[in-house]
């Protein structure tokens, strides 16, 4: 029974650990279902919405292509790491289970675009508001931005003074500055796929210190609902609508504490006490049949050898004792 608790809680640890919201697309592509997916397969669903071929094959089904003629031009996403969701209603939404790390996925997205296109020049953007105006500088398309600190706006229940909210404001406030940006054209479609990645992990401490179900907490998840609608119609207008946009929380960093917790109760006694097997890679079975079958076949092909040459006739079955058999004869 406590074994099946245990498991249990490895479950609920791993599902459920974030979402995948697809907030606008193009018509030419469809989101159907809502099946839980892999963080490490939406490179695969990015790459697939850009038209590029797909490098790791995957079993979701949430995700079709009806006009490979009107794909996407640009992937716009948002990251918010520290929360399982921001409570979005918009668009369509998925299970993630945050099996990769957001960065990763936007590398190897980074890379296909950049393998594919070598001799052009992609936007290929990946800002983390942790790091304030360094990231922002970075990309000359955004370069007049000088502040990143919070409009005195007054708010219900958001503090400036209190360190958490002042944090989550001033990466509003420096979102919000770009997308400015985006209205005056900094960014435009030149029919060469490009990637907007914007990683926001400031809610995760507000919420931690609030706790998730606060004033304070809902109220700036509206406030970043509200703020990437407004990118979401950015976009679109500068794209003429060639663009998709989603957003993808993660409560990783709560649920990689939860499983290490878990793991460190799974010793090598409960492996003796529940006759636990042995956990084996991926590739075992591949590995096993092989060696299996390259040994038959070994095997089989040293006894037709042996069986041959066993009743073999030198003199007539084998050509070197003709050749030296006549040689002699004619010595003589």
């Amino acid at each position: 029974m406590q074994h099946i608790v245990l498991v249990l809680g490895l479950v609920a640890s791993v599902y459920g650990a974030g979402e995948l919201s697809i907030i606008h697309h193009p018509g030419s592509i469809v989101f159907k279902g809502h099946d839980a997916i892999k963080e490490s397969t939406l490179p695969e669903v990015f790459s697939a919405a850009l038209g590029f071929s797909t490098e790791h094959f995957s079993h979701w089904q949430g995700f079709y292509i009806e006009n490979p003629f009107n794909i996407p031009e640009a992937i716009v996403t948002v990251a918010v790491d520290g929360v399982q969701d921001i409570g979005q209603n918009k668009g369509h939404h998925y299970p993630l289970l945050t099996n990769d790390d957001e960065n990763r996925v936007f590398k190897a997205l980074a890379s296909r675009i950049s393998e594919r296109y070598p001799d052009e020049e992609p936007s290929l953007v990946r800002i983390d508001f942790a790091n304030g105006l360094d990231d922002v500088h970075q990309y000359s398309i955004f370069d007049g931005i000088k502040s990143e600190n919070p409009k005195h706006v007054s708010h219900k229940h958001l503090k400036l003074d209190v360190e958490e909210d002042r944090t989550f404001l001033k990466d509003i406030a420096l979102l919000n500055a770009i997308i400015e940006k985006v209205e005056n054209r900094a960014v435009k479609e030149d029919f060469v796929p490009d990637v907007y990645w914007f990683k926001i992990s400031s809610l995760h401490s507000l919420s931690d210190l609030h706790g998730p179900n606060s004033t304070e907490t809902q109220e700036a998840k509206k406030l970043l609902q509200d703020t990437i609608v407004r990118l979401t119609d950015a976009f679109v207008k500068q794209y003429n609508n060639h663009v998709l946009v989603s957003v993808i929380t993660s409560d990783a960093s709560h649920t990689r504490l939860r499983r290490n917790i878990l793991a460190t109760s799974e010793t090598d006694s409960d492996k003796t006490k529940y006759n636990l097997a042995s956990t084996y890679s991926k590739d075992y079975p591949v590995i096993f049949n092989i060696i299996l079958w390259f040994s038959i076949v070994m095997l089989f092909a040293i006894l037709a050898i042996c069986h041959v040459t066993a009743n073999m006739d030198p003199g007539r079955d084998s050509i070197i004792y003709r050749m030296t058999s006549t040689r002699i004869k004619k010595d003589n």
